[in-house]
């Protein structure tokens, strides 16, 4: 009776426990691991890059985020970005710097430090964040002690060596993987994603939660080409250049009609500026500028003036490069130097160009073909005193000769006279 008692128990336990396994249904499948490629400098494409990609995976029910990193820096502003994205961000964001021989320099330290776990693959470095201006001169104190301040808050959120990260803006410490991980500033050394996506299982967030990537499917997401295609028009140097050749040409084809050429390069250069617009932080006052100058450029070209115009126009054109970009981040705004050198090259091809129509307005118009006196053409028939054609400047003509002469086809001649009622051509031969 024992023996079949504890049958019966266990039978009925074992049917308990199938029973709930049914009612939950089958375990659920880890979410994807995205892997964000992060492969080059760091600005406002690859900040906008890593938000949305970011956001997709949280929409998708991913388990964890890995920026897979190799960087030699970037623009503060947008590291200070993606850095916010990670932070915001409701799953896990780690960082593995690879693949081997990759480096995390400047603005990727930063990024590095706000990682929930960091890996590196062997062969990498990581440090020398000391912040630099555009020009690769050093910033001052008051700057540099900012940066390490934050870099090391972020490291201290981590739990990391923050002693070590703020000597990356101070004293540009850089440190390779082995170092790294010796001094507290990195978790691990793997040497793939792969190898490093498996670690991160069962490791802590700062969330106070676990990553749980155990077969978790990897997807790897690269800047796609088109915008690789749109850093190279973050700069602000050739987005205000691309602004300037674009207006022009847009302007000069609507008071010049038909000239074809410089309207199309001109359309072309005001959509690739207005691509890299839109990621860089314009000011509508910078563009009402930029139109401004080339409004009074154009304007001196058709009045022919003594060049007020076109030193009004060289004043806003400097104004513009100055309003145009709204951003402390001097990487963000064109150099002073190449505005005002634009502004004087411009200014003064369009003063050029008006003084050209003003001496054009005032050269007598020759009317009536008079202009024709004096030109060498071809005979395209016999000429006699009965007339026939000629070729002169590229136009044909009823031409005669004079009493006497004769003029064979294909002989050279040169016009004498113009008859004003019938437009006829009084031609002789052409001597010497």
């Amino acid at each position: 009776m024992n023996a079949l008692r504890a049958f019966l128990v266990g039978l009925i336990a074992a049917l308990a426990v199938t029973a709930v396994a049914m009612a939950q249904g089958p375990a659920a499948e880890p979410g994807p691991v995205r892997v964000i490629d992060l492969d080059g400098g760091i600005d406002p494409v690859t900040a906008q890059f890593v938000e949305r990609r970011i956001d997709a995976a949280e929409a998708d029910g991913a388990s964890a985020v890995v920026i897979q990193m190799d960087t030699p820096g970037g623009l503060v502003s947008s590291m200070r970005e993606i850095v916010a994205d990670m932070e915001g961000a409701e799953l896990p964001v780690a960082v593995w710097i690879g693949p081997p021989g990759a480096r995390a320099g400047s603005a990727g330290a930063f990024i590095s430090a706000a990682a929930d776990q960091l890996g590196m693959a062997p062969g990498t470095n990581i440090g020398s964040a000391t912040p630099i201006g555009s020009g690769g001169e050093d910033l001052d104190a008051k700057v540099r002690n900012d940066a390490a301040a934050s870099i090391a808050a972020l490291a201290e959120r981590s739990g990391r060596n923050a002693d070590a990260y703020r000597a990356m803006v101070t004293d540009a410490l850089n440190l390779t993987a082995e170092e790294a991980v010796a001094r507290g500033v990195a978790e691990t050394i793997q040497p793939t994603l792969e190898a490093y996506v498996a670690w991160l299982d069962g490791r802590p967030d700062r969330g106070g939660g676990t990553i749980a990537t155990a077969g978790a499917p990897i997807e790897v997401d690269a800047l796609p080409w088109y915008l690789r295609l749109l850093q190279v028009l973050t700069d602000p140097n050739l987005v205000f250049f691309l602004l300037l050749i674009g207006l022009a040409g847009v302007g000069y084809e609507i008071f010049n009609p038909g000239a074809i050429v410089p309207g199309v390069v001109g359309a072309i250069s005001l959509l690739l500026a207005l691509a890299g617009l839109t990621v860089l932080p314009f000011t509508w006052a910078g563009l009402a500028l930029l139109a401004l100058a080339i409004g009074l450029f154009v304007a001196e070209t058709q009045v022919g003036g003594i060049g007020a115009l076109a030193v009004g126009g060289v004043v806003a054109l400097a104004l513009s490069g100055a309003f145009l970009f709204d951003s402390n981040d001097p990487a963000l705004r064109p150099s002073l130097w190449v505005v005002l050198l634009v502004a004087l090259v411009i200014g003064g091809a369009f003063a050029l160009a008006a003084r050209l129509v003003l001496r054009a307005r005032a050269t007598p118009s020759a009317t009536g073909g008079a202009e024709l006196v004096g030109e060498v053409g071809t005979a395209r028939a016999s000429i006699g005193p009965g007339g026939g054609p000629v070729l002169v400047n590229g136009e044909i003509w009823s031409a005669r000769a004079p009493e006497g002469v004769a003029i064979p086809a294909g002989g050279e001649v040169r016009v004498v006279s113009i008859h004003p009622d019938d437009l006829t051509l009084t031609v002789e031969p052409r001597r010497g």
